[in-house]
């Protein structure tokens, strides 16, 4: 390992600069897909938010133009992933995705281990509830748990059954029904895909690669909090990549990144002033992607941002900090969006998230009713 004399320091703004470029707000992806695929998903717990994640990636998507990239064409795909959380991803990741997940058990697992229930059980649920799919449709989870009534009763809610037909590569999410989830089999949704899941551990280590190139440099630490594993898991997958890997300093501490991306990495970044300004909303991947914040808020701020419960509110991007949070109202008759700065804002910069906050309502096809901003 080289001494940290020997490794190349960055600045807090080249780092900044690099990651900003890499998570599509300073030059949009191509499509949507492209963004789900460059940032590894976009944490969908709830749709509003991954909707406008894209929006602030790329040009002129619409609400309606993604939900035909989900239920229409179908290049994107909603699945548990990382953290165990929903993502938008695009679907020919699916196989490595699948493979990646299986080095932990899944939270229904982990649940009936716990309790004493037989895991052979469980199996045969989603074996026969797959079956049930692949020949006759889709399913709600109420439709599931009908026909295990026995889990059912222990877990009535039910989701924790989904999740582990997703966390099997045998459904993911179809196109709702008003508020209700709808599975469908894999291989009655997407029958082209080309099912051939690499090995666990070379889809973790892809994984890693993809990570440090889209959310570098990053430490052990960050890459572990960003998948949802442990230390040593991801130590592994570190130990493994090393010789693709350049160690770099920043603020004292080492990091890693690709050793391709040492040229973008180390590059000067453009005056300041010239940096995005953006409306990014509530479990953007900017604020997801990296255990420790302060390369984006103060600590002072921290808790406005990431609040109790694993709320992440929406944040006021201005260029390369956060300045503070944001909402939306939405009503039949439009939007009305709330700005909380942490502090007063420059002239220029309301300008601009006015303009950003149209773009929002323009999102929804609906009219802007008021920009309020709230000190």
């Amino acid at each position: 390992m080289p001494q940290l004399a020997d490794r190349v320091r960055l600045s807090r703004k080249q780092v900044a600069w690099f990651r900003l470029c890499r998570s599509g707000l300073v030059t949009p992806f191509e499509s949507a897909e492209a963004a789900a695929e460059d940032l590894i998903g976009i944490q969908a717990q709830f749709p509003s938010p991954a909707a406008l994640a894209l929006w602030n990636r790329t040009n002129g998507l619409s609400l309606e133009n993604l939900n035909d990239l989900l239920f229409g064409k179908r290049v994107l795909i909603k699945l548990w992933g990382q953290r165990n959380t929903l993502h938008l991803y695009p679907s020919h990741d699916w196989p490595v995705l699948h493979s990646a997940m299986q080095v932990t058990k899944s939270w229904l697992e982990q649940r009936m281990e716990k309790e004493g229930r037989d895991l052979g059980r469980l199996t045969e649920a989603t074996e026969s509830v797959a079956q049930r799919m692949r020949h006759g449709g889709v399913l709600s989870w109420k439709g599931m748990m009908a026909m295990v009534p026995d889990l059912y009763e222990w877990m009535p809610q039910g989701y924790g059954f989904a999740m582990d037909l997703v966390r099997r590569g045998l459904a993911c999410h179809a196109a709702p029904v008003g508020s209700e989830a709808r599975f469908a089999h894999r291989e009655v949704w997407l029958p082209s895909l080309d099912w051939k899941p690499p090995s666990p551990e070379m889809a973790n280590l892809e994984l890693a690669r993809r990570y440090l190139h889209a959310y570098g440099p990053a430490t052990t630490h960050d890459l572990a909090y960003w998948r949802g594993v442990s230390i040593p898991s991801a130590s592994r997958w570190i130990a493994a990549l090393r010789t693709e890997l350049t160690e770099v300093e920043l603020d004292g501490e080492s990091h890693y990144v690709l050793s391709t991306d040492l040229e973008d990495v180390t590059a000067k970044p453009p005056a300041v002033d010239t940096w995005p300004i953006r409306l990014l909303y509530r479990f953007d991947p900017l604020l997801l992607g990296l255990r420790s914040k302060t390369w984006l808020v103060a600590d002072d701020y921290y808790k406005r941002v990431w609040r109790p419960g694993g709320h992440v509110e929406g944040v006021l991007l201005v260029r390369d900090r956060v300045a503070g949070t944001w909402r939306y109202d939405r009503t039949l008759r439009g939007i009305k969006v709330t700005l909380r700065p942490f502090s007063a804002l420059a002239k220029s910069v309301r300008g601009d998230l006015e303009r950003q906050a149209s773009g929002v309502a323009d999102f929804f096809d609906l009219p802007l009713l008021r920009c309020n901003i709230q000190q």
